[in-house]
C-alpha cells in the first residue's frame, strides 16, 4: 500500500512537471512566433534607417546605414579609447565609394568594392515551426519596458540567424518583432529604425577635394 501511495504521489509530481513546461512551452510558442510573423513585414523593405551603437569595453562603434531602392550608405564611427575614426561607403548600385577619416588623414577610395549591407533580419528565425517549439520550451521570454517601448527580454533561444553567448539577453519589441537592444558579455548593441522616409540627399558623396584619393592597385 504505502509504494502504491508513493507512487501515485510520483506520478502527480510527474504530471505536474509536465504540464508546467508544456504551458511554459506553448506561452513563448505563441509569443515567439507572433513576432516572427510581424518582422516578416520589414523584412523585404527597400527603403529604411538603422542605427546601432555597440558599447564596449574601450569605447564605442556607431553604425549608420540607409537604403533606398538601389542607394546604400554606411556611416561608421569607431571611438576607442578617445581616438575617433570614420569611415563613410557609398553605393548607387553601380559602384562603391569609400571615405575614411582619422585623426591624422583623409582617404578616398573610389571604386572600392562592395559595402557592407545591412539587411533586416528575423532574430528568432527557425527552419520550420517543429525548431520554433523546442526552442521555445528552453526559451525564457519576460516582459519589460525600454526606453518607453513594450518589449520581450528573450534567453536561451536558438535561432538560425543569430549565435549568441550564454546568458546573452536579446530585447524585441513587441509592435514590430525587431531586435532593439542586446546585453552579451561586455558588450550592449542598441538599435533603431526608420522606414520608408530616407531621403535622397543622404547619398550625395563629401567634397573629394578635401581627401588624398588612394588609388586601387
Amino acid at each position: 500500500m504505502k509504494m502504491k501511495k508513493i507512487l501515485k504521489v510520483l506520478g502527480i509530481i510527474i504530471a505536474i512537471l509536465i504540464m508546467i513546461v508544456l504551458v511554459h512551452t506553448i506561452r513563448n510558442y505563441m509569443i515567439i512566433t507572433d513576432l516572427q510573423n510581424k518582422i516578416s513585414e520589414y523584412i523585404n523593405s527597400e527603403n529604411y534607417y538603422i542605427k546601432s551603437i555597440a558599447t564596449v569595453k574601450d569605447g564605442t562603434i556607431t553604425m549608420e546605414y540607409y537604403r533606398k531602392d538601389n542607394n546604400q550608405v554606411v556611416f561608421l564611427e569607431r571611438n576607442l579609447n578617445g581616438t575617433i575614426n570614420k569611415v563613410a561607403m557609398y553605393d548607387n548600385g553601380e559602384k562603391t565609394d569609400t571615405f575614411t577619416q582619422t585623426p591624422d588623414a583623409k582617404i578616398a577610395q573610389l571604386n572600392s568594392g562592395t559595402i557592407m549591407s545591412i539587411n533586416i533580419y528575423n532574430r528568432l528565425e527557425t527552419e520550420n515551426n517543429w525548431q520554433t517549439f523546442l526552442g521555445s520550451m528552453l526559451a525564457s521570454v519576460k516582459s519589460t519596458n525600454y526606453n518607453g517601448k513594450d518589449c520581450y527580454i528573450i534567453k536561451g533561444f536558438m535561432s538560425s540567424t543569430s549565435l549568441t553567448f550564454e546568458g546573452a539577453e536579446t530585447y524585441i519589441e513587441k509592435d514590430t518583432g525587431l531586435f532593439i537592444k542586446e546585453a552579451e558579455g561586455e558588450t550592449i548593441t542598441e538599435k533603431e529604425y526608420e522606414f520608408n522616409n530616407v531621403d535622397d540627399s543622404i547619398f550625395i558623396e563629401p567634397d573629394i577635394n578635401q581627401y588624398t584619393i588612394k588609388t586601387n592597385n
